[in-house]
């Protein structure tokens, strides 16, 4: 028997929402329970004289204090590495025990990096890396990205062969030398920079004014930093995450050329006060100054309810807070070498006004990126390596921190997280040795554990594939011209019921949506909603006998503009804390300088009949999410899976601004030999809106002729001559 996917209209025993209209079940749930364990606070510490760890230090040797009080070490341990392995090699081969290697996850911030400055010291870094496997230590890549988040170049491994190849793969940005500042290629500030007019009155004086460039520019610069910052610092708790689970001590080195600085303390004030008059007017009517007086830095979806941070220092301690929870240490290593020279010989001149004042203001903030990179490497009992020598620093530091390491806990004086930051401090009774130690930590509560698990989520949706499924967004176009959020995801019945114990009983899982501006870093919408259902004898029969569950979601009326909108989805298991996110990208096209027809959607799916007819247009539905045409209903495939025998539909919506005239979209799949086969598709149901000059339309496919395995479907529209002037393609997977 074949197995396919089982969607809302046919599993009547799963329960659904829709974002709004949402309404309770008669059936009421008992609340989750949680098992209540003991709390052991873990504080490393690192004991060294004269560059080398002190070895023969006993527990008296130590007195710990949280928040100024001393309090009892309940356990101590000298962490040798070394030792281990002296142990087990002197034992007979057959006899030996696995060895545990310390681990080191290597970070290369390519937000915040030059491409030129990682290329030069990438060959230094490698070598460095290779001493730290040849005493054993395992070594993971990993690749900050302005657009990706975090991304894992190479697992963790002892292969030189492999990091050498993943270290390779690490770039810094791929901005040009000479146009970082001006040119931004995300092309984030480009709404936001100041035109030479067009001859106006009003332009002539923009363009004469230095003081409104002046302040713009800066403005303009502020504004780019809070992405960049954002996006690092979701990057670090993402690495945190990744490792927390490990036992012990854990260690990231993160190769960057700092943490922007957002300190609105001492920039915006510098920015308004230079503002008087009719000028702060003339600012304030400018949406970039509006977005940064109200920008929301970090959490930009208030998901830490209660918290507000507008200020990068606040986040920045949130952060160490939060890394000394997890017992994680984040050693940075200062990849930025040609900064001070790498303007030499370049004139004002050679930029517009506001491009050197750009140039201006990266120098004065690079001293203080720097020490934010210090400052979170001190706070969490590492180092930070920068300087002529800091190389030689690495491997003094590195190969004694991932060797040895003293393991001080104590019985927290409080029985409950109170989710408050307790300070630390350790002190040691001999003369003449230093110690380093995280200096405090944040006592995270569940709740706000996993909260914070959420805001990586968002950051590095790739990162978290605990709960593995596929999603759906879709921008559907109203027949006012507007868009509502239609969400479809696709639980892969085995991965998240069969594999995954979960006993008999009644549980749910949360989905939460995020849609924010990519541009702004803006919150545009966001939703929770819950996803019951009754583990039972009889449900576990069912899902063993398809592949995928599927739901569908109708979100609020959005006034979305010309612009490229992130969508990020998580699942989440509250009772595990296992997430799994999806992300895409969404452009909403600017209908009003279009003048030739475009593909707005293009979504795979299956038609049903409609147990109660509904009008002749299309409109979402708000119990179930379906597409609702007079007798018939269109659901998402959200995998794209058919097989070859399946009735399958396409659902388009197409911008036609010459107005509605006799149409017939293409369908065509590639498969992957790039053979070509068109696809013959029958018009099912359509309808025109004038005011919006939306086209939409409801075709069946015949997919016989199909390729099996992955293959692109694309929907082609022809313009004038019949040239091809818009097009989308789609993933599509034929099974037999």
């Amino acid at each position: 028997m074949k197995k396919g996917i089982a969607s809302i209209f046919i599993a009547a025993f799963i329960f659904f929402f829709s974002l709004y209209g949402f309404q309770e079940q008669q059936e009421q749930f008992p609340p989750e329970k949680y098992e209540v364990e003991v709390r052991l606070i873990l504080v490393d510490v690192i004991v060294t004289k004269d560059g080398e760890f002190v070895k023969d230090l006993t527990q008296e040797d130590f007195e710990l204090y949280e928040d100024g009080k001393k309090v009892p070490i309940n356990s101590f341990e000298l962490v040798s590495f070394e030792e281990r392995e002296l142990k087990i090699l002197e034992e007979p081969e057959e006899k030996r025990s696995v060895l545990p290697k310390k681990k080191l996850a290597v970070i290369f911030d390519a937000i915040n990096s030059w491409k030129r400055e990682v290329k030069i010291e990438s060959e230094k870094i490698v070598d460095q890396l290779f001493s730290l496997i040849k005493l054993g230590h395992e070594v993971m890549i990993l690749q900050l990205d302005r657009r990706r988040g975090l991304e894992i170049l190479q697992p963790f491994t002892t292969s030189e062969a492999f990091i050498r190849k993943a270290v390779e793969k690490a770039s810094g940005t791929i901005w040009k030398l000479g146009y970082d500042i001006a040119e931004p290629i995300d092309e984030t500030t480009r709404d936001f920079t100041p035109s030479r007019g067009t001859g106006g009155r009003e332009d002539d004086r923009l363009v004469s004014d230095a003081e409104y460039y002046k302040n713009m520019t800066r403005l303009e610069y502020l504004y780019l930093e809070q992405q960049k910052f954002e996006k690092t610092i979701g990057g670090i708790l993402a690495s945190c995450n990744m490792l927390r689970n490990l036992p012990g001590r854990k260690s990231i080195l993160l190769i960057s050329a700092g943490i922007p600085d957002l300190s609105p303390g001492d920039m915006l004030p510098k920015i308004r006060s230079g503002i008087a008059g009719e000028e702060i007017e003339r600012v304030r009517d400018d949406k970039l100054y509006a977005s940064i007086q109200n920008m929301r830095v970090f959490d930009p979806f208030n998901i830490l309810k209660g918290k507000t941070f507008r200020d990068g220092e606040e986040v920045i301690k949130e952060v160490i807070r939060y890394a000394n929870a997890q017992n994680v240490s984040l050693y940075s290593l200062d990849s930025d070498i040609y900064v001070k020279n790498i303007y030499s010989g370049t004139t004002a001149e050679y930029y517009q006004q506001y491009q050197a004042e750009h140039l201006k203001t990266r120098e004065q903030d690079k001293i203080r990126k720097v020490q934010n990179l210090a400052w979170l490497s001190e706070d969490t009992g590492a180092e930070s390596l920068r300087g002529a020598k800091k190389f030689d620093q690495f491997l003094q530091v590195m190969s004694t921190d991932l060797t040895y390491y003293y393991q001080l806990s104590f019985y927290p004086q409080r029985p409950e997280a109170d989710d408050k930051y307790h300070k630390l401090k350790v002190k040691v009774k001999r003369k003449g040795v230093d110690a380093r130690f995280r200096k405090g930590y944040t006592d995270y509560s569940l709740e706000e554990f996993n909260k914070m698990l959420l805001i990586t989520a968002y950051y590095n949706p790739s990162v978290f594939e605990q709960l593995p499924f596929k999603g759906e967004y879709v921008p559907f176009i109203t027949k006012a011209g507007k868009y509502e959020p239609w969400m479809n995801i696709a639980l892969p019945a085995r991965d998240i019921f069969i594999e995954r114990f979960i006993e008999h009983a009644p549980k749910i899982f949360d989905l939460h949506i995020w849609i924010s501006d990519k541009r702004s870093g803006e919150k545009s919408f966001s939703g929770d909603i819950k996803l019951p259902f009754n583990i039972n004898p009889s449900f576990m029969d069912f899902v063993k006998k398809v592949d995928y569950l599927t739901f569908h979601f109708k979100g609020p009326e959005l006034p979305f503009k010309h612009n490229e909108y992130k969508a990020v989805l998580a699942l989440v298991d509250p009772q595990t804390n296992e997430i799994g996110a999806w992300e895409s990208s969404l452009a909403i096209p600017d209908f009003r300088k279009s003048k030739e027809a475009a593909v707005v959607n293009c979504v795979l799916g299956d038609l049903t009949q409609n147990p109660k007819p509904a009008r002749k247009s299309f409109a979402l539905s708000k119990q179930d999410g379906g597409l609702e045409y007079g007798p018939i209903k269109f659901y998402p495939k959200v995998t794209n899976q058919f097989f070859k025998q399946e009735k399958a539909s396409v659902f388009a919506q197409i911008y036609l601004p010459q107005g509605k005239e006799d149409i017939q979209p293409e369908f065509i799949i590639r498969s992957e030999d790039k053979s070509i086969r068109y696809v013959p598709g029958e018009l099912v149901a359509e309808s025109w809106d004038k005011k919006s000059k939306i086209w939409s339309a409801i075709f069946s496919l015949d997919f016989n002729q199909a390729t099996l395995g992955e293959n692109i479907f694309r929907i082609e529209m022809a313009g004038t001559g019949e040239k091809v002037v818009s097009s989308r393609e789609i993933e599509l997977t034929i099974l037999y």
